[in-house]
């Protein structure tokens, strides 16, 4: 059963009563689930591996099927969702008001292609962008200092290629000795246990039709093991519009 299939499914559940508490069915269960992964790029077999389950049960689980209570609960802190979330009983909102939520969630999002932030090239393509976004799921606040000198780093080396300096070419070596400081503060943080990668996105704004936002997303290794070899990430393009404008749609 595909996205659209779950979808449509969820549409078509019968109404509960409003005033009775029901845990989320399980079709949506398997929605979240599915998309929860896709999200990550997560293989079945990592999101097994990593909510302590078999291959067999998240199968189960995105084709709508029961599966214990204790499986949902580490299923769901494994996407980084508190235990309970796909168990706990609510006031249900009803098939189309979740539908509705769950387009809202995943409807603005993009794919961006990235890589590991650790060559020049990376380093260059981010800093010759209009902006930059920088993307931290379930980073603690000890990082803040890094992740807050890893910005200031990209900010002093987009001015400096910018059309705002008096001299907007410095050397060579200049530059290179720029990108290696910025590579520096990059290895500590991947030494510290997290995962950089970075990427370009097209954000055209509303009379700025060439507008550009270097992706930088900052996971943890313990919680997102897979990042290394991701390949793409999903951004809202509601976080990369101007204040004051809309990005197009």
């Amino acid at each position: 059963m595909n996205a659209q299939e779950l979808l449509d499914k969820i549409k078509e559940l019968p109404n509960k009563p409003v005033d009775v508490p029901t845990a989320p069915p399980v079709e949506l269960v398997a929605m979240v689930v599915r998309w929860g992964r896709h999200l990550k790029q997560w293989k079945a077999t990592t999101l097994a591996d990593f909510a302590r389950v078999s291959l067999s049960t998240i199968e189960r689980v995105e084709r709508g099927e029961k599966v214990s209570e204790k499986a949902l609960d580490r299923i769901a802190q494994a996407l980084g969702y508190e235990s309970g979330a796909f168990t706990k009983p609510r006031l249900p909102i009803g098939p189309e008001r979740a539908a509705e939520q769950l387009a809202e969630t995943y409807g603005y999002l993009e794919p961006v292609t990235v890589a590991p932030m650790k060559t020049h090239k990376a380093i260059r393509e981010a800093a010759k962008c209009d902006a930059y976004l920088i993307h931290r799921p379930d980073v603690p606040e000890t990082y803040d200092n890094d992740i807050a000198n890893l910005g200031e780093w990209l900010d002093l080396a987009s001015f400096i290629l910018s059309d705002i300096v008096e001299d907007p070419s410095p050397t060579e070596r200049g530059r290179r000795d720029l990108y290696n400081d910025i590579l520096k503060c990059v290895a500590e943080l991947e030494r510290r246990g997290l995962t950089v990668l970075s990427g370009v996105m097209q954000a055209p704004q509303p009379g700025l039709p060439d507008w550009k936002v270097a992706i930088v997303s900052v996971t943890p290794r313990l919680t997102d093991p897979g990042a290394a070899k991701r390949r793409h990430v999903m951004v809202d393009r509601r976080c990369v519009a101007l204040p004051g404008k809309r990005s197009p749609t």
